[in-house]
């Protein structure tokens, strides 16, 4: 009797390992495909889109950008699961994939560290690497232990407002309950958007001039399509009226870092930018 039941424990654990050999899994959004591999589960990755495009992703196939999925091409690939953020879409798409026996799972993207935390606990989960969920955790405390130490005391905080920069049309801002909003504080440094504004919004030329910003946060790509900080300025003239634009203060940030939620590129990100703001006190 003992040894069928050891047979039957052998036997499903034999199979349940097949299967996730067997996994096929895709990947939209960067803060998905960054626990992936830190998880060191991506064996069983087999596309990702292109905000998960770097140095580590560049031999898999890119199914496009996370909120504009096609069924057609994703079902060419025969995924057997598909992870991404609540900014995954459109529903049609998801809605097929699920219909054609496809996983769709949508993890968490509120951009905290306690969202941060759940996220990585769900995909090692959905990946069976949960023995690694704990260290990856380790190291998040650790980096955010270590971003206290450096913040200034209120006054000496300095105010940033990252811009959402469109050719030929308003800046958008970035308010509370965003990611940048979160790399902000934990940077040590306060947004004044988020006092009188939530996710991306227009702001006027009065309100942006109130705000007095001492640094302008703008991305990678706006600040290389605009080519650089003078042209960014010339098409912004409202910034000549506040501490940033008067010093040039505008640093760039990492796009794919606030893609999905608050990830471990958002945690670099806060790091650098404290270290920019702050560098007598790193």
């Amino acid at each position: 009797m003992l040894a069928s039941k050891n047979l039957f424990a052998i036997s499903l654990l034999f199979f349940s390992s097949y299967s996730m050999a067997q996994e096929r899994i895709i990947s939209a959004g960067s803060s998905v495909t960054e626990l992936i591999y830190a998880l060191h589960a991506q064996d069983k990755l087999i596309a990702v889109d292109v905000t998960s495009r770097n140095s580590q992703t560049e031999a898999l196939p890119k199914i496009g950008y996370h909120r504009q999925l096609s069924a057609e091409g994703l079902l060419a690939l025969q995924p057997t699961r598909i992870i991404g953020s609540d900014e995954m879409g459109p529903k049609s798409t998801l809605d097929l994939l699920s219909q054609s026996g496809t996983n769709v799972n949508i993890v968490n993207t509120t951009p905290t560290i306690e969202g941060l935390l759940e996220r990585i606990d769900e995909i090692a989960e959905l990946t069976q690497t949960e023995s690694q969920a704990d260290i990856i955790k380790q190291k998040v405390h650790q980096q955010v232990n270590q971003l206290e130490k450096t913040i200034p005391n209120k006054a000496q905080q300095k105010k940033v407002l990252f811009l959402l920069l469109h050719e030929g049309r308003a800046p958008y801002v970035a308010g509370k309950e965003t990611t940048v909003d979160e790399i902000i504080k934990l940077a040590g440094a306060i947004n004044p958007a988020s006092k009188s504004l939530s996710s991306f919004k227009p702001l006027s030329i009065e309100a942006m001039i109130a705000m007095q910003p001492d640094v302008i946060l703008v991305s990678n790509r706006s600040f290389k399509k605009l080519k650089g900080i003078d042209n960014i300025l010339k098409s912004i003239p409202t910034l000549a009226s506040t501490p940033a634009g008067i010093n040039k203060a505008i640093i760039t940030i990492n796009g794919s870092a606030l893609v999905g939620g608050l990830g471990l590129a958002s945690l670099d990100e806060a790091a650098r930018l404290n270290s920019l703001l702050y560098p007598l006190q790193n």
